[in-house]
C-alpha cells in the first residue's frame, strides 16, 4: 500500500433543490417569497435563485468535517421550512413532482441562454427536476483559484489522484443514482425508477430523444473516463467550445457566455470539475435529509481515501464481475462502456430490481464502509436497509400510488400525485430533527 502523504485539508459541501408546493400538494412558484424573507437572515446567501420559480436551492456552507456542513445545511433547511409556512408553502424533498405541471421559468438572461439553445419547452425539464449536489475539494495544487480553472502539475501523484477521483465518480455513479432515486414519475407518467436521470441525461441510452440533453449529449450526458489530468482538461475546453459554438448559432452574442462566469461552469454532467475548485457529483435526485447524510459520509471518505493513500483506479473486466475490488493499492471499476450502457441504464429503469444494479450497490456500499469512522457507520444504515429490503423511495412512491389506486400503465391520477408529494413533505421536518440527532450523537 502507497505511503500516506499529508494534504491540506480537503473540504466537503452539499447543494438541495426542492419544489414548493401549495397547501394541497400542487407545485406553485412560491420560491421568490422565500427568498425575500430569507434576505432578512444571517444564511439569506444561502438560498438560491433556480431556473423554475417552483424550485428552491439551499446550498451548505463547505467545511473539512462532513457533519458540520451537513448540520449547516439542515439548520438553513430547517429554518426555510419556516419561511415557507409563513406564505402556507411546503417543501418538497423528491427528484420529480409525481403529477403533470407547467413550470413558470426565470427570464434572467442566464436562463433566457439555456432556453435559446435547448428550446422553450425541452428546456422546461429542467425546471420540472429537481438534484442533489455533493462536492470535494480537488487534490492540492490542481486548480488554479484566480484563473478558475485547472493547470498542469510536475507531481505526477497529484495528478493521478486526480484522475483516480475523476475516474472513480463516473463508476460510482450508477450506484449513487440508485440510493437516491426518488424520481419514479414524471409528468404524471412512470417512466423508470429514476425518471430525472431518464428525462434529464436522455439520449440513445435512454431511448429518449426527448430529454434535455438529448441532442447535446456531451454537455449533460455521464462523461467517459479520462487516462490523464490533460485528458480532463481538454475535454472541459471542448465542452465549452460546443457551447459557445450553440450560442453563437442560436444568434445570442458570444459575450453573453461570461454570464456563466468560468470555462467549467458550461456544462452539467453527472460528475463535474467545478470552477469553485471542487469535483462535483451532481448526478443524484433530491432525496430526505438522512439519504443526504449518508451519501456525504461515503463521498468523503472515499475521495479523501484516494486523495491521501493514491489509490490507482483501473478500469478492468475484473470490475464487471467484482466490482470495487481492491488488490493492494488498487481499485477495480467496470470498463467505462459498461458503466455507461448497462449499469447506468439499468439503474434509470429498474433499480435495485436489475440483479447486477442490486450486486453493484451491495459492492459498492462493501466498499465504502471501512473507510468510515465506526461512529459514522450508521449513517450509511439507511442503505443497508435499503439492500435487504430491495427499496429505494421510488420504489416506496410506486407501493403508495399503487395502494392510492393507481396501475401501471397508467397516468398517475393528479389527487394521487397531491398526497404523495404532501406525504413526503411531511416527513420532512421530522427527518431534518431525526439526522441532526444521529449526526449529533456521534461527534
Amino acid at each position: 500500500m502507497a505511503a500516506k502523504i499529508s494534504l491540506k485539508k480537503s473540504l466537503i459541501g452539499f447543494e438541495v433543490e426542492l419544489f414548493t408546493l401549495d397547501s394541497d400538494g400542487k407545485p406553485i412558484a412560491g420560491s421568490d417569497s422565500i427568498l425575500r424573507r430569507a434576505e432578512k437572515t444571517e444564511y439569506g446567501s444561502a438560498l438560491k435563485k433556480e431556473c423554475g420559480k417552483c424550485m428552491l436551492e439551499i446550498a451548505s456552507d463547505p467545511n473539512v468535517k462532513m457533519p458540520h456542513s451537513m448540520e449547516n445545511l439542515l439548520t438553513i433547511l430547517e429554518d426555510s421550512l419556516y419561511l415557507a409556512e409563513k406564505d402556507n408553502i411546503k417543501l418538497l424533498p423528491l427528484g420529480t413532482y409525481p403529477g403533470s405541471f407547467n413550470p413558470s421559468m426565470r427570464s434572467d438572461a442566464r436562463y433566457h441562454v439555456q432556453q435559446e439553445v435547448f428550446g422553450q419547452e425541452r428546456f422546461k425539464i429542467a425546471g420540472r427536476v429537481c438534484g442533489f449536489h455533493c462536492h470535494y475539494t480537488l487534490p492540492r495544487g490542481i486548480f488554479d483559484a484566480n484563473m478558475r480553472f485547472l493547470k498542469m502539475l510536475i507531481n505526477s501523484k497529484i495528478k493521478d489522484s486526480f484522475v483516480n477521483s475523476y475516474n472513480f465518480a463516473i463508476a460510482a455513479d450508477p450506484a449513487l443514482t440508485t440510493f437516491m432515486q426518488s424520481s419514479p414519475f414524471y409528468q404524471n407518467r412512470f417512466l423508470g425508477k429514476d425518471g430525472r436521470m431518464i428525462i434529464y441525461r436522455a439520449g440513445n441510452v435512454f431511448q429518449n430523444p426527448q430529454g434535455l440533453y438529448a441532442k447535446y449529449p456531451s454537455l449533460g450526458a455521464l462523461p467517459p473516463y479520462k487516462s490523464t489530468a490533460f485528458d480532463i482538461i481538454e475535454i472541459i475546453k471542448k465542452r465549452y467550445n460546443r457551447w459557445a459554438a450553440l450560442i453563437d448559432k442560436v444568434g445570442i452574442n458570444i459575450k453573453t457566455i461570461a454570464l456563466f462566469g468560468s470555462t467549467m461552469d458550461t456544462a452539467w454532467n453527472p460528475v463535474k470539475v467545478n470552477p469553485n475548485g471542487t469535483l462535483e457529483l451532481r448526478g443524484m435526485d433530491m432525496n430526505h435529509p438522512n439519504y443526504i447524510a449518508g451519501i456525504g459520509i461515503i463521498t468523503k471518505f472515499i475521495l479523501k481515501k484516494l486523495q491521501t493513500e493514491f489509490f490507482a483506479v483501473v478500469p478492468s473486466d475484473i470490475g464487471i464481475k467484482e466490482p470495487f475490488k481492491v488488490e493492494g493499492d488498487t481499485v477495480y471499476i467496470p470498463p467505462f462502456s459498461y458503466v455507461r450502457h448497462n449499469l447506468q441504464k439499468q439503474a434509470a429503469f429498474k433499480g435495485l430490481d436489475d440483479p447486477g444494479v442490486l450486486n453493484y450497490c451491495k459492492r459498492f456500499l462493501r466498499f465504502a464502509k471501512p473507510l468510515l469512522p465506526k461512529r459514522r457507520v450508521k449513517l450509511t444504515s439507511i442503505f443497508q436497509e435499503m439492500l435487504d429490503e430491495k427499496e429505494t423511495i421510488s420504489d416506496k412512491i410506486l407501493k403508495l400510488a399503487r395502494k392510492l389506486g393507481w396501475e401501471k400503465g397508467e397516468k398517475l391520477p393528479a389527487s394521487i400525485a397531491q398526497e404523495i408529494a404532501l406525504e413526503h413533505s411531511k416527513q420532512l421536518f421530522k427527518e431534518i430533527l431525526m439526522t441532526k440527532k444521529i449526526i449529533g450523537d456521534y461527534e
